[in-house]
């Protein structure tokens, strides 16, 4: 079935509504849920209203969170989330840090004790539409091999460019372990080299890849890049280590609060020559072959905002157990 964009979020944002969740809060939800799914990165798309769900219902997530921001230095601040869904603090960090960068030059914001905040993309490539240079740290519950004690710990670029934003975002595991809880799910398999089973052998079963660990990508290289991000957006962000956050399949109580670091730099800053440099690098990336990142989510999206967004009958039987009934709205 395909589903009109608008009529989708229409009806995500009446079922987090429901959930207790005010309408600008929904609102948060049901965007950057949808921007995953219409961008092709469906393990962080309508995959996740049943984690997210599930939470609210518990207590895991605070539907109406009271955030405070805690501005530390002229430049710097802190996002005391409240329990609140990431989406819901990712979108409000971003909003707090564009007046704060543009001001300073350059602004860094953390998120504390706020839900999964789904892709990273959705923050920077907000940012970058603002005219800011932008990345987004985040630490995750353990997944990378060995171990394993550091998470799967994604990174993200969000630049201003034309014609649209260059984004780069990427968990360091070899894939995204929403990708292996989508198969999980299905039943289906996973190739050889994602993972390793919890005796650490090779295990192309996705369930087992799930009681087990991920490999990271490039090996030594992805590990330690998992630190970076660890040391960044979990002991100095969210004063949270991956090894203290539950497992996404834990009890919906247990909701893991990761930390989140989002850094914005004004390129005017920086003098001019900016827009003119990028330009060129674009322009030699696709001289050279080369796919420009940012390019294939954008034609996704209008792919998926013209055509419709596909939701499988399994999903869309899953979501209605949940009480989100989707229906009707075909383009």
């Amino acid at each position: 079935m395909r589903i009109a964009y608008p009529e989708l979020e229409r009806q995500l944002c009446a079922h987090f509504q429901e959930l207790g969740l005010v309408p600008e809060g929904a609102r948060a939800m049901a965007e950057v849920i949808l921007e995953a799914e219409l961008e092709g990165n469906r393990g962080h798309g309508l995959t996740r209203v049943a984690q997210y769900t599930q939470q609210l219902r518990a207590g895991g997530l605070n539907p109406q969170p009271r955030m405070h921001l805690e501005q530390t230095r002229p430049s710097v601040a802190i996002l005391h989330a409240d329990g609140a869904p990431g989406p819901v603090a990712g979108l409000r960090a971003v909003e707090a840090l564009v007046p704060m960068a543009r001001s300073q030059g350059s602004g860094v914001l953390a998120v504390r004790n706020a839900g999964h905040v789904g892709v990273l993309s959705a923050y920077v490539s907000r940012l970058a539409q603002q005219g800011l240079v932008a990345l987004a740290f985040a630490n995750t519950p353990p997944a990378l091999a060995p171990g394993p004690v550091l998470g799967t710990n994604p990174i993200a670029l969000g630049a201003p460019a034309h014609p649209q934003p260059v984004v780069v975002d990427a968990s360091l595991s070899v894939v995204a372990r929403g990708k292996i809880i989508a198969a999980a799910k299905k039943g289906e398999p996973i190739p050889t080299g994602w993972a390793l089973d919890k005796r650490g052998q090779p295990t192309t079963q996705a369930q087992a890849a799930l009681e087990g660990s991920l490999l990271p990508m490039g090996g030594g290289k992805g590990l330690a890049l998992a630190v970076l991000v660890e040391i960044l957006a979990g002991a100095l962000a969210g004063d949270v280590l991956s090894l203290e956050l539950p497992l996404p399949w834990m009890p919906p109580e247990q909701a893991a609060k990761p930390g989140l670091l989002l850094m914005a730099f004004d390129p005017s800053s920086f003098g001019h020559h900016y827009p003119a440099r990028v330009a060129q690098l674009i322009q030699a990336l696709q001289e050279a072959g080369g796919r420009v990142p940012g390019a294939r989510r954008a034609a996704l999206r209008e792919k998926a905002l013209r055509e419709g967004v596909e939701v499988e009958e399994s999903l869309r039987v899953e979501l209605g157990e949940l009480g989100l009934h989707i229906e009707g709205g075909n383009p």
